[in-house]
């Protein structure tokens, strides 16, 4: 005997795209799935969907009679589906069909077998594709986007699918999530949580929660099983609500850091963007970079994301502050102007600049983060493919088509060494084709720091002299910037190609207009009445003996510039005054310390002098 068919009711606010993702999950899903044909009081070959026309009166006699599974009415029309669907669902065939949320009780009362496919978009997004149908006025079109519709009854097996990238990317989700709900939707196991249009993400305390419906899944991790989109969507949505203890998510995380396979990681990163609206940006190209970090400087994109900037590509970057480092991107520009931005400030930035460098933690901060972060910071676990869902997560939401991540590797960075670095990118490329994204992942050499400055304003010193064209600048911060700036250009089809890329990005350096590119986002963004400069009490470590400059610590300078008070203090770091290979005399200065104060300036000077050993090694000749 077959397993009885799963009845998937596809529902969505108008511009959502239903009609789209059906048609062309039918010329997918050619065996085992049935796709109803609804019954319309409008006449048959009228636009939209090939459905069944009939007139008023014959619905009715077929009403009567018994025809209809369900009927609904809407936009003064009468809506029918036929009855004989019971007995394709009876043969074990999935049923799709188009439906109103309505009738969502009537049919999970009924069927034993009933997901709801809950299509959405943004509301800038749904407003987009309903003007584009020339129907209806501007304040037409603003009631319909903010209707409220009914919520999913409670307990109510409910699917989301995101559907505001690509056509591609929008059937092949919706096809992903009938396959999964397909699997999972029974009438023994427990439903998956319905996501109503607003989530709110405030976390409840443990005690008054109530019990997670999710907990199958997370019992299906921990035994080392994998999970799809829709169950994680179902975890992640009662650990946010609290719904879970701490020694539960920690086994549960625990779990996933050791058995998370590559298209769990897509299943992942897909479930994480259930939770934040995606920015719809007008622009067929809208790129953004990230790196892994953990060297030392390398303020590179400070200099790629004006030379973008210059080339006229749209670049609304978001960066993080520093964790354990002396500077993150955003202290670094916060010398500079305002990083604090609101999305509308970023599309203002945009418009005005082509770009920004603004902090994440107002724009694309993740309250999933929030929970996940306060349990595999402490354990150390490698969290490493679980990050690659969370980054890749936020580009998406962030309205990114086209990423470009740099892999630092070495013995003081998170990867190891090349093949650990290119094993990840190929985690991230895959990830990231699998949210519709196309992303380029290098492996780049992490063994010492880029640039002399570290700290966020002496790296912003660096960069400005890259900027500046001025020949003390530093040569690596400059190759370094320069290399990612032309790869990024490659992504538009009219440079086709790195090398030219490069020609270009180097043409926009020199010439000025990268300098000019970035005095438009810092002004755009609220530029600092003054720049904030290196901090006035300094201090010099010299070499102990002669020699050659054989190996400089990240870890440890990067420890002296966060005793100086880096990033806390934005003037506060260390200014590298040697470069490896280099041979220095006995007393020479190797860097000097900037700080606020005499006793940031003693406290830093002590680290540098510790038991920890010296920041940078020179070996005798």
């Amino acid at each position: 005997m077959n397993k009885t068919g799963t009845f998937f009711l596809v529902v969505g606010p108008s511009g959502a795209g239903k009609d789209s993702l059906i048609d062309g999950a039918r010329a997918i899903l050619t065996h085992g799935y049935q796709f109803a044909q609804r019954v319309i009081t409008r006449p048959s070959g009228s636009p939209g969907e090939d459905h069944e026309g009939v007139t008023d009166l014959e619905f009715t006699r077929r009403q009567q009679a018994g025809e209809f599974l369900v009927t609904w009415h809407a936009h003064e029309l009468r809506y029918g589906l036929p009855a004989a669907l019971m007995d394709t669902l009876a043969a074990g065939t999935h049923v799709i069909a188009n439906g109103s949320r309505g009738v969502v009780a009537d049919l999970a009362a009924r069927l034993p077998r009933f997901v709801v496919v809950l299509v959405t978009a943004p509301q800038d997004v749904l407003a987009q594709r309903i003007a584009g149908r020339g129907r209806e006025s501007g304040e037409q079109i603003s009631r319909r986007v903010s209707r409220q519709a009914a919520p999913i009854p409670e307990g109510v097996t409910c699917v989301t699918v995101s559907n505001e990238s690509t056509l591609e990317a929008g059937i092949a989700r919706f096809v992903d999530a009938l396959h999964s709900a397909a699997c999972t939707a029974s009438p023994t196991s427990p439903t998956l949580p319905a996501l109503p249009a607003s989530f709110t993400t405030t976390r409840s305390a443990p005690a008054a929660a109530a019990p997670a419906s999710s907990r199958v899944n997370l019992m299906a991790k921990l035994r080392g099983e994998a999970l799809d989109e829709a169950a994680y969507v179902a975890v992640l949505k009662d650990a946010i609500a609290g719904r879970y203890t701490e020694a539960e998510l920690t086994e549960f995380l625990i779990a996933a850091t050791g058995s998370l396979g590559d298209d769990e990681v897509i299943a992942l990163a897909r479930a994480r963007t259930a939770f934040t609206p995606r920015i719809a940006w007008d622009e067929p190209i809208v790129v953004d970079k990230h790196s892994m970090g953990g060297v030392p400087g390398s303020r590179i994109t400070l200099i790629v994301v004006p030379i973008v900037a210059a080339y006229g590509l749209a670049m609304p970057k978001t960066s993080s502050r520093a964790i354990t480092s002396a500077a993150g991107t955003a202290d670094a520009m916060e010398t500079v102007a305002r990083v604090d931005l609101t999305q509308a400030d970023v599309r203002r930035c945009v418009t005005q600049a082509r770009a920004c460098i603004a902090w994440n933690g107002r724009l694309n901060h993740s309250v999933i983060d929030d929970v996940m972060n306060a349990i595999t910071r402490p354990l150390k676990l490698d969290s490493r493919r679980w990050s690659v869902a969370s980054i890749l997560s936020k580009k998406y939401t962030a309205g990114a088509t086209h990423v470009m991540v740099d892999l630092p590797y070495g013995p003081q960075t998170k990867l190891a060494d090349r093949a650990d670095a290119e094993a990840l990118g190929a985690l991230f490329e895959r990830v990231g084709a699998g949210l519709g994204m196309h992303v380029h992942a290098i492996a780049t050499d992490g063994s010492h720091p880029i640039g002399r400055g570290i700290g966020p304003a002496l790296e912003v010193r660096d960069v400005m002299q890259v900027l500046d064209n001025d020949p003390s600048a530093p040569a690596d911060l400059r190759a370094k910037a320069l290399f990612f700036a032309a790869r990024i250009l490659a992504f538009d089809p009219r440079v086709g190609s790195a090398e030219q890329g490069m020609r270009i990005a180097e043409a926009l350096l020199a010439e000025g207009k990268a300098r000019a590119a970035f005095d438009r986002i810092a002004g755009a963004q609220g530029r600092r009445p003054e720049a904030v400069m290196p901090g006035v009490h300094i201090a010099e470590i010299p070499a102990e003996r002669a020699g050659r400059v054989a190996a400089i610590d990240g870890l440890r300078i990067s420890g002296v510039a966060r005793a100086a008070g880096a990033p806390r203090d934005l003037g506060a770091g260390v200014d590298l005054l040697c470069t490896i290979g280099a041979h220095v005399a006995a007393g020479r200065a190797l860097y000097r310390i900037h700080a606020a104060s005499p006793a940031a300036l003693d406290a830093a000077v002590a680290q540098a002098r510790g038991e920890c050993g010296q920041a940078v090694r020179v070996d005798p000749d």
